[in-house]
């Protein structure tokens, strides 16, 4: 069963689209982790023989030396790949896995601004935080149950209560916080539970022979029918991941069958027990583990070293590398640090104290990359520059960003000339974070034309008035209604506005958009395709047709320009498909060009030109909308460069530094208000 799990996970990992559903091999591993955890301590508890120390200790001489190991090297790895913000990630990453506690830092940093899955070499440590959570808390919860002198039956109905009521609450959370939903204990500790129940109903639910053979290949076919039909954009966990876990539980009772029943009728009935019990199956299973800590920060730190998509050749051989590294680390460390049999008090307070040692010092060495801010130190001349330039953002961001303070923290989010108490700001820049990276720019374009300026963004809601997106399950989307209110009031308090900036990830916003409900004076709401509680299907904003963003743009577009506002739209920036910087980074140290790490100018443009045409369309149908196409400003002939005169313009994949916005102040032509 391990090897299937594994199998499943690095398959998803390195070849997404071949196994597209592959992450349910973690679903797999909770049941697994379930039922061995509680065939083992309940049968202890029901002995009187069970000691919580003894548990920890075993648990961690089984899973923290590997663990360690692991941690340390690739934390070595990471100082020397990594770029200073990368870095400082992984630190705060690193004290997280160390602590137990990595799925609640990935679910409180998940968002519009938290870095892709691949750029985050420790993200798979989510996984084992959860089953730490759960191996603290479950032994505790059978132990009062034995205490108590509850007969088996009562354990196992106390069990499934336990997980349908975590199934629900999974269901319930994957529609409306969806991050929540996939890392957190709670929701996720039905699976886990699965397994514990089967091991409590022990011989009672033991089938006959070729039952048992049945259910292997039933559970089987189940699991790795949900690997190939599931994809990422689908709602999970909750009731979609009922296959995986149902598959399991029928794997762990058929292979009890195997073991407690005399075959009959010939071998072929046992066929699938001996597939699974073969040994390269066994060895994959052994592995699993140490394969499960090394493939994935491989993986991930491979990516960075190339700056680019691995090839099929490259990631076949870091997952080759895994496995290599993954045996060393079961011949090696799991091996001579397992524990059998007994284990005195002492000897178990003495693993855990060592543990803990072991644990905090790995998390102090992440906290202090964090505190230095992943130790730029690392760095000089024109490459430390470069950095420098990347760590710089929009210094009004922190206090500015978001639609509850947009009626405050005027003297604050006040750039250009000052503004005069009661008076009107000149120019506003409204819309989502790539509105926020332009803030820069145009305030030292503000201050050169002496207008008063003003930023009203919120990340990730598109300066779209009355709409959001269709079937986008992020939390984030909850702020864009009051967004919009807070929008109107500004407007409103600002009647002497010349000029609106509007700025957006536009292309995120092409797709069926639905109405939000609300109503504004003087707005006519747009008429678009979407429907309230509609779902949407992964990659479906890049399919769609623009024709609901072309209305939803024309109706805030008509909002202010019936207030006699004039309105400039600037268009997104090139967007890399991978950080350019340790491109940039490598022709910098060796004397070469780092125009090269760029993106062809057809590709970008590819991607751009219908939004781009949107908005030169809607520009054209009025005198008071004007615009400015960041492609035609940002890139060369054949290249679109992240660099430009010396200066790193990125801080992301897609978003401006703060040095960066500045630098583009003579690129981008706004309009003449005098």
């Amino acid at each position: 069963m391990r090897a299937i799990a594994i199998g499943t996970v690095v398959i998803y990992h390195a070849w997404p689209s071949v196994l597209s559903g592959g992450f349910v091999g973690v679903d797999v591993f909770f049941v697994i982790s379930g039922y061995l955890i509680t065939r083992l301590i309940y049968a202890e508890m029901s002995a009187g023989t069970f000691s919580l120390a003894a548990f920890l200790a075993r648990r961690i001489r089984r899973l923290l030396p590997a663990a360690a190991v692991c941690l340390t090297i690739v934390a070595i790895l990471a100082a020397l790949l990594l770029l200073p913000e990368a870095f400082r990630d992984f630190g705060r990453s690193l004290a997280a896995a160390s602590l137990m506690f990595a799925n609640v830092l990935f679910y409180r940093t998940s968002g519009y601004f938290s870095a892709p899955a691949e750029e985050k070499p420790l993200l798979h440590t989510w996984s084992l935080a959860v089953e730490d959570q759960f191996y603290l808390t479950w032994p505790l919860l059978l132990l009062l149950l034995v205490t108590l002198r509850a007969p088996r039956t009562v354990a196992i109905a106390a069990t499934a209560v336990l997980a349908l009521a975590s199934l629900v609450h999974a269901e319930m959370s994957v529609g409306r916080h969806p991050d929540y939903a996939f890392y957190m204990l709670l929701p996720r500790a039905w699976e886990l539970l699965a397994g514990c129940a089967i091991a409590l109903a022990g011989a009672r639910i033991v089938p006959g022979h070729r039952t048992g053979a049945l259910f292997v290949w039933g559970g089987a076919f189940l699991i790795l029918a949900s690997a190939a039909l599931l994809h990422p954009g689908m709602r999970f966990p909750g009731i979609s991941a009922l296959p995986a876990v149902v598959g399991t539980m029928l794997v762990i009772v058929g292979g009890l069958a195997a073991k407690s029943t005399t075959p009959v009728g010939g071998a072929a009935v046992s066929l699938p027990v001996r597939i699974l019990a073969s040994p390269p199956f066994v060895l994959v299973g052994l592995l699993s583990y140490s394969l499960y800590l090394w493939h994935w920060p491989l993986l991930s730190l491979a990516k960075f070293a190339a700056s680019r998509p691995l090839t099929g050749f490259e990631v076949l051989l870091v997952v080759a590398v895994s496995i290599v590294l993954a045996t060393v680390s079961w011949r090696l460390v799991e091996r001579p640090f397992r524990l059998h049999g007994a284990i005195p008090l002492r000897r178990a307070v003495t693993t855990i104290a060592a543990g803990a040692a072991t644990m905090l010092g790995l998390a102090m060495v992440g906290g202090g990359i964090k505190v230095f801010d992943g130790l730029p130190q690392r760095f000089d001349g024109a490459v430390g520059q470069m950095f420098a330039d990347m760590a710089t953002g929009n210094p009004l961001r922190r206090v500015c960003d978001g639609y509850d303070r947009i009626d405050g923290n005027d003297a604050r989010c006040n750039f250009g000339r000052p503004k005069a108490s009661g008076a009107s700001y000149d120019v506003a820049v409204i819309g989502d974070s790539n509105a926020d990276h332009f803030v820069p720019m145009i305030a030292g374009w503000a201050q050169r034309e002496g207008l008063a300026g003003r930023q009203v963004t919120q990340s990730a809601c598109a300066p779209l008035m009355g709409v959001i997106r269709q079937g986008v399950r992020h939390r984030s989307v909850a702020d864009c209604p009051p967004f919009h209110q807070a929008i109107v009031r500004f407007v409103e308090r600002n009647r002497g506005l010349k000029l609106v900036v509007l700025a957006g990830a536009w292309g995120g916003y092409k797709g069926a958009l639905q109405l939000t409900g609300a109503s504004f004076p003087g707005w006519a709401a747009p008429v678009v395709s979407g429907r309230p509680g509609a779902s949407g299907a992964s990659g479906a904003a890049d399919a769609a047709p623009a024709s609901d963003l072309k209305a939803a743009l024309a109706s805030t577009i008509g909002f202010l320009r019936a207030r006699g506002i004039r309105v400039h739209i600037l268009s997104q920036v090139p967007h890399f498909k991978v950080m350019p910087s340790n491109c940039v980074v490598r022709a910098l140290r060796s004397g070469g060009n780092p125009a090269t790490c760029g993106r062809p100018r057809a590709e970008v443009m590819a991607v751009s030109a219908p939004i781009d045409a949107l908005i030169r369309e809607l520009a054209a149908a009025d005198p008071g909308v004007t615009f400015t196409l960041a492609t035609e400003k940002m890139c060369g002939p054949e290249w679109c460069s992240p660099m430009k005169d010396g200066v790193f313009l990125y801080r992301d994949i897609g978003h401006l530094s703060g040095a960066g916005s500045a630098r583009l102040l003579d690129d981008f032509e706004l309009p003449d208000l005098r």
